[in-house]
């Protein structure tokens, strides 16, 4: 991790992502710019949680490892979102209950726990984006999980459908693996089912880019779909 010292950077991902019309002037002077590689940690579970970042720039991977050693990708994180909200409202507040890590370089703003408890537990600003944030969470899980009988390729266009409100038309793919993890497939029928979508016409996939060419489609779907 990397401390940025630049204050006009530092405001200009604030003003960027509003975060000056959801934070407090008291929050707003706690806010410091760090910087992570890829790859790096930014949390790890079961460890303390001591603040809340904001991702301003870049992309995350959430993961948990469970007792014997089985690692469950939870979702890929861009900018803008919040990592550690959760946290704040568990009654083990100090206990993290994921591991995230860079996939990209990433800029983060954070912010001490301690911090929000003494100015903004109360303000309803702060707590209408941290619920948006939680409430983007939920959905997104449940519909990978409501989806848990369904075929690999109606679980891939519901996943596609939800990042392309979030992200656009030009997706990033992650590393396969994990996104199959996620959507809880194999990568081979991953791979198949993003084979499908592009012989289709509805996507076209190039090195790790993805681009949607007919949106419409792409979204109308019925759970019998099977191709």
């Amino acid at each position: 991790m990397i401390n940025i010292s630049d204050q006009k950077t530092k405001e200009g991902f604030i003003f960027t992502h509003k975060l000056h019309e959801s934070l407090s002037p008291a929050l707003l002077a706690e806010l410091h710019l760090v910087k992570f590689s890829s790859g790096e940690y930014i949390l790890t579970q079961r460890s303390h949680s001591t603040h809340l970042f904001f991702l301003v720039q870049g992309k995350l991977q959430t993961e948990h490892y469970e007792v014997n050693g089985e690692r469950i990708v939870f979702s890929f994180e861009t900018a803008f979102s919040v990592i550690g909200d959760m946290e704040i409202f568990s009654k083990r507040q100090h206990d993290i209950f994921s591991t995230v890590v860079a996939l990209s370089d990433a800029y983060l703003l954070t912010l001490p726990i301690e911090a929000i408890k003494n100015n903004s537990m109360r303000e309803p600003k702060f707590l209408t984006l941290i619920c948006q944030q939680l409430s983007d969470k939920l959905i997104n899980s449940s519909l990978l999980h409501s989806s848990a009988s369904f075929t690999a390729e109606y679980k891939l266009r519901r996943f596609l459908s939800f990042k392309i409100k979030r992200e656009g038309e030009l997706l990033q793919l992650e590393n396969r693996e994990s996104l199959a993890a996620v959507l809880g497939i194999s990568a081979r029928q991953l791979n198949r089912a993003l084979a499908k979508l592009s012989e289709f016409g509805m996507i076209q996939v190039k090195n790790k880019s993805l681009r949607v060419l007919d949106y419409k489609r792409l979204i109308d779907i019925n759970v019998s779909d099977s191709f």
